[in-house]
């Protein structure tokens, strides 16, 4: 990114990704699964449509409960990043399915990615936002655990300096 286009980029709301990610995670898509796979897989037979019908299927997949369904729509949509007339929509929903599968430095590079294509898109400032804030929470966890283990062993490592000094 140039500088000029990091003064441009929105500011994201944490609050918003996440009320948008739980609304989504709410949705029951289990019916439309089926009919999303024989389009795709027609798809690959006759060649129409190609990638709006993958686009689709992953996009069902990723709103799926199960854990393969969640990485097979990854696959999908990754695939997809690359074509321009899907890349925002696919870089988007690639980014909410690594946070599913808390995945979140890849969700936040696949942000990034989407964020040099489109700096002012809103979803993605918000998901973005969400991330960091997961990320930040997560080394504050990890700083607090390390820490308490460096004390852990400081400390016996005095109680054997101790006992060793008893000894004689």
């Amino acid at each position: 990114l140039h500088h000029s286009q990091c003064a441009r980029m929105v500011v994201g709301d944490a609050r918003v990704a996440e009320e948008r990610l739980a609304a989504e995670a709410a949705m029951d898509l289990s019916s439309e699964l089926q009919g999303a796979r024989s389009s795709y897989f027609e798809a690959l037979e006759d060649g129409e449509d190609v990638d709006k019908k993958k686009f689709t299927y992953a996009w069902t997949l990723i709103h799926q409960k199960g854990q393969a369904d969640l990485v097979t729509g990854i696959s999908l949509l990754d695939e997809l990043s690359t074509n321009k007339e899907v890349a925002r929509e696919a870089l988007y929903f690639l980014a909410a399915a690594q946070f599913r599968l808390g995945k979140f430095a890849l969700a936040r590079a696949t942000l990034k990615k989407l964020q040099g294509l489109d700096p002012n898109n809103r979803q993605a400032a918000d998901l973005k936002a969400l991330v960091e804030e997961v990320l930040q929470r997560e080394g504050t966890i990890g700083l607090a655990v390390l820490s308490g283990v460096v004390a852990a062993g400081g400390a016996v490592a005095l109680a054997m300096g101790a006992a060793l000094l008893k000894r004689r």
